[in-house]
């Protein structure tokens, strides 16, 4: 049967107008979800030395590491009081001034849920002492002051720089806690070794008072 190429031509054009608005459809979509302004609302209320402090990020490599570990999380810090307030000591890649090392960072809450950092979180206590926890928490100030730089090879077999799971692991082991067993991860897109994964601690039977926001 013989088509007019008219009604083709038309056919054609219909179905290209709505792909292209489905297609900026997803791009808005995604363009909110990664530039929120919606605030993370955080609780501080009971919180200790050496609790931890999860969330979810805005970005891409935040979207591959929760893909990849299929969980709700994708960078971790530790809890820790200063003079000043509550603080948050990680490690994390990034968010260097310009010029300066990626060097473990103690920084208030509320730059650690920035609503162009965070679009949810967390915070979850290990099972142990108030003194041992303090002690791991002290262990990771130290850590920032002597300015331990990011992993960027993610690799647990070096301690001379950390990651955000690497760091959280390290102190507490080092208390005698540890919070990972074997959970381990081949991640090609990451590392060339295994990984550890925020979920590998969220899954960590020491972990109690989970509580997410």
């Amino acid at each position: 049967m013989r088509r007019n190429p008219k009604a083709l031509y038309c056919f054609i054009l219909v179905n290209v107008l709505m792909l292209s608005a489905v297609l900026c459809t997803l791009m808005a979509a995604c363009s909110k979800s990664a530039n929120t302004t919606e605030r993370v609302q955080y609780d501080t209320v009971g919180l200790r030395n050496g609790d931890l402090l999860f969330r979810n990020g805005c970005g891409y490599e935040s979207h591959v590491v929760t893909n990849m570990s299929a969980g709700d999380y994708s960078h971790i810090g530790i809890a820790y009081r200063t003079a000043e307030g509550w603080c948050v000591i990680h490690a994390v890649p990034g968010e260097a001034e310009e010029g300066e090392p990626e060097v473990l960072k103690c920084e208030s809450i509320a730059e650690f849920y920035r609503c162009d950092r965070a679009k949810a979180g967390a915070c979850a206590r290990v099972h142990c002492a108030d003194s041992l926890a303090d002690a791991a928490a002290r262990h990771a100030m130290r850590l920032v002051e002597r300015r331990v730089e990011f992993d960027n090879d993610y690799d647990l077999e070096d301690s001379s720089q950390l990651y955000c799971t690497e760091l959280v692991r390290l102190v507490y082991a080092d208390c005698g806690v540890d919070l990972c067993e074997e959970r381990r991860h081949k991640a090609p897109i990451i590392a060339k070794g295994e990984v550890i994964y925020p979920e590998d601690i969220w899954k960590s039977p020491f972990i109690i008072q989970k509580k997410e926001f």
